[in-house]
């Protein structure tokens, strides 16, 4: 009976474990995010598979933990027309890829919801490889954008600028 409740404790602190390290972020961790991060009049691009391209420029925080959530927003330029602003509706998930060798500088990725001044709706993908960091070797930094209004609203190549997260607490 022993055996038995310690492999149940064993296996729910493994799956306990699992699912933190799954996040990438302890819980109740708070970061502050810049897309067009340097120079400071800079924007990040990325491109779709036709061609076109989204531009845009933010910054807000987010917040990981069981109610993980973000905020922020700025301003964005299609190269197939139209420009506006946009705004964070929420957090989908959040990867630390630790710190960097800068001061509050971390390296990691969010997926963010976000809404546009245009109506549409969708997820924004930022990815900061802050020097020290530890990203995937396959990972680019950039923005990526999926709109879902087919082929040219799927910006899924990182096309330049910087991004970066300051972790605040």
């Amino acid at each position: 009976m022993r055996k038995l409740a310690a492999l149940t404790i064993a296996i729910a602190a493994l799956g306990l474990a699992t699912a933190q390290a799954m996040a990438g972020a302890t819980p109740g961790k708070t970061y502050g995010w810049v897309v067009g991060f340097m120079p400071p009049t800079s924007a990040d691009t990325a491109v779709a598979p036709d061609g076109s391209t989204i531009t845009m420029k933010g910054n807000g925080s987010l917040t990981t933990s069981p109610d993980s959530s973000a905020t922020g927003g700025g301003t964005y330029v299609k190269s197939n027309g139209g420009s506006g602003t946009w705004t964070v509706t929420g957090l989908d998930s959040f990867v630390s890829y630790g710190p960097g060798s800068v001061d509050s500088a971390n390296g990691g990725e969010a997926k963010l919801s976000v809404s546009l001044s245009n109506g549409q709706t969708g997820v924004l993908t930022i990815v900061c490889i802050a020097p020290g960091s530890s990203p995937p070797p396959s990972k680019m930094e950039g923005i990526q954008l999926i709109l879902g209004s087919g082929v040219s609203d799927e910006y899924t190549k990182q096309d330049g600028g910087n991004t970066v997260f300051l972790r605040t607490s």
